[in-house]
């Protein structure tokens, strides 16, 4: 499967890269669970469902725009699909945004059981892939000692005024560290379990599963798993949309446990 999905992506990330400069891409054609959708996200939806049913395989769709689509056959598959995540940062022409695309078995029921998926950086044509042990980076496997545990002093964050007491208590075990909030769940997660960040975590409860099921699978293949602030792995259905309404994760596990004693 993974071959199959990295021609997926490739095909994907090409498409939308064409078709970038096109007019009205960022006007706004719906409303869904506070979250709006443009022009582009639909474009880019459309087009991976076509990808994906053209491979001839039987899916069923969990999609940020569209929701739940059953086709009228039966289906083998579950594909969970982020069509644009960072459709704000598309539209301004900030170069941080992805598609997500995780894929599961009929029978499977939690968030973290994906048989393989992808994460595609789009605008420097970077596919982060996986299958059911390994990452990928562009075709290529990813192992864990490539990877280290030089120390991030970046922390990816997002949180509203709901969330000012937890967020103080988890910057207080904290000394050294840049804040930042990059507008790309999938790849702000990527970017951690790759040591590139330190830290990431959102408590707002605005996230989706569908937001996170590539990233987390992927990150999954790397030995960092998300969890919940107690550190309870972070779990939720595939059979529609569900809300996330926290997640940390770090490769430093000194620090998540230090997180971990504040909210147990």
């Amino acid at each position: 499967m993974i071959d199959l999905l990295n021609k997926i992506a490739i095909s994907a990330t090409k498409y939308l890269n064409e078709i970038k400069d096109e007019k009205d891409l960022d006007k706004v054609v719906g409303v869904h669970s506070g979250d709006t959708t443009r022009v582009i996200d639909k474009k880019s939806e459309e087009y991976i469902f076509q990808l994906l049913n053209d491979t001839g395989l039987k899916f069923k769709f969990v999609s940020e725009e569209s929701g739940v689509i059953i086709p009228s056959n039966s289906y083998d598959y579950v594909a969970l699909i982020d069509p644009l995540d960072g459709s704000n940062n598309f539209v301004l022409g900030v170069p941080w945004y992805s598609i997500s695309v995780s894929i599961y078995g009929k029978s499977a029921k939690g968030l973290l059981e994906s048989l393989g998926g992808f994460v595609s950086h789009i605008s420097i044509d970077k596919i982060y892939s996986y299958d059911t042990s390994t990452a990928y980076v562009n075709g290529s496997p990813l192992k864990i000692e490539m990877i280290g545990n030089s120390p991030s002093n970046v922390v990816i964050t997002y949180f509203d005024e709901r969330g000012i007491d937890k967020i103080l208590k988890i910057l207080s075990v904290l000394k050294g560290y840049k804040v930042r909030s990059f507008g790309s769940a999938s790849l702000d997660m990527i970017l951690t379990c790759m040591g590139k960040a330190g830290l990431y975590f959102d408590i707002r409860g605005k996230l989706r599963n569908v937001d996170i099921a590539a990233s987390a699978n992927f990150c999954k293949r790397l030995n960092s798993i998300p969890s919940t602030l107690n550190g309870k792995e972070i779990s939720s259905g595939i059979d529609d949309i569900y809300k996330i309404d926290e997640i940390i994760m770090s490769r430093d596990q000194s620090l998540m446990k230090n997180v971990y004693s504040i909210f147990s």
